[in-house]
């Protein structure tokens, strides 16, 4: 199939654009930034350069690769992570207006599927909830203080993809992505470091939540191309959920570094009031059993 990646350079995109190569798949990898398109040839794919925000140039590009498939991977956030809900404001801009514009250029264009990247956050920021969650219940939980907007902005471009079918004949299927980790994260790098220096705080709460290695997140996503079901949402997510406290003494230990101290929430939040959010006190623990039985995909334990 031809598949245009836009995002292409991006924590997810490069990881995708080498799995779908491999595949055999015609890829093309869309970049708003011309030095970038070099990472994309090295990748086996065709890079091409084009703004999202630039509705004509995006109707345009998209006409004229005339793809089956598009991938919306239109998410940017700080290398070490959100820690302020200002901080996803790049996001939420493309959010509103780029994935908007790339929906309505494939529908134009004819394309057959579009397939999203969302995260887990999108079903909000729940302290209670079930003992697994799916994606029966799309939006359970209220957005983190002060972000609202950014939420609705997010859930708003889930819908804008899911609808799409019901337009035109371009089915879109959304994928709720966890926590990434892995050796070219760049937070995990962070972490990393961190922890060997002994630095990287154990966040105490109540908070569980959903974390995918960024190969299985290529895989998912490349699986959800050739076989996912329009209109649909899919949790893109490790078998085993665990509080960020749980995964930083994972870390270490793996590290062979001492046990990390403890650092309560309210603490960790006067540096990072969002993550002391998103990490110490919301309860995501959620199923990945309907993405394993419709894409035929399973996470690889580590």
């Amino acid at each position: 199939m031809r598949i245009l990646v836009a995002g292409a350079t991006s924590v997810p995109g490069i990881p995708l654009l080498r799995e779908l190569n491999a595949r055999g798949h015609d890829v093309i990898g869309m970049t708003s930034q011309p030095a970038k398109t070099a990472q994309i040839e090295q990748q086996g794919a065709k890079p091409v350069v084009a703004d999202v925000f630039d509705a004509a140039q995006i109707d345009a590009v998209v006409a004229d690769i005339e793809p089956e498939v598009v991938v919306s991977l239109l998410t940017t956030l700080p290398k070490r992570g959100p820690m302020r809900v200002k901080d996803f404001e790049p996001a939420r801009e493309l959010w509103s207006r780029g994935a908007p514009n790339l929906v309505v250029a494939a529908q134009r264009a004819g394309v057959r599927r579009v397939v999203a990247e969302s995260v887990i956050f999108a079903y909000g920021y729940p302290s209670t909830g079930p003992a697994i969650m799916d994606e029966s219940d799309p939006y359970p939980g209220p957005p983190p203080p002060g972000g609202a907007e950014m939420l609705a902005a997010l859930r708003g471009m889930e819908q804008t993809v899911l609808a799409s079918g019901e337009h035109s004949d371009t089915e879109g299927i959304v994928l709720r992505y966890g926590v990434f980790y892995g050796p070219d994260v760049p937070h995990t790098q962070m972490f990393t470091r961190l922890a060997k220096w002994w630095a990287m705080p154990a966040v105490s709460g109540s908070g569980v939540v959903s974390w995918i290695h960024i190969d299985d997140v290529a895989k998912a996503t490349a699986d959800a191309v050739e076989r996912g079901r329009g209109g649909q949402i899919y949790n893109i997510v490790d078998d085993r959920p665990q509080s960020f406290g749980d995964y930083v003494r994972e870390l270490s230990k793996k590290l062979h570094r001492p046990r990390p101290l403890p650092m309560p929430r309210r603490l960790f939040g006067l540096v990072a009031p969002y993550g002391a959010v998103a990490f110490g006190g919301t309860w995501l623990p959620l199923s990945n059993a309907k993405a394993k039985a419709e894409l035929g995909w399973t996470p690889i334990p580590r």
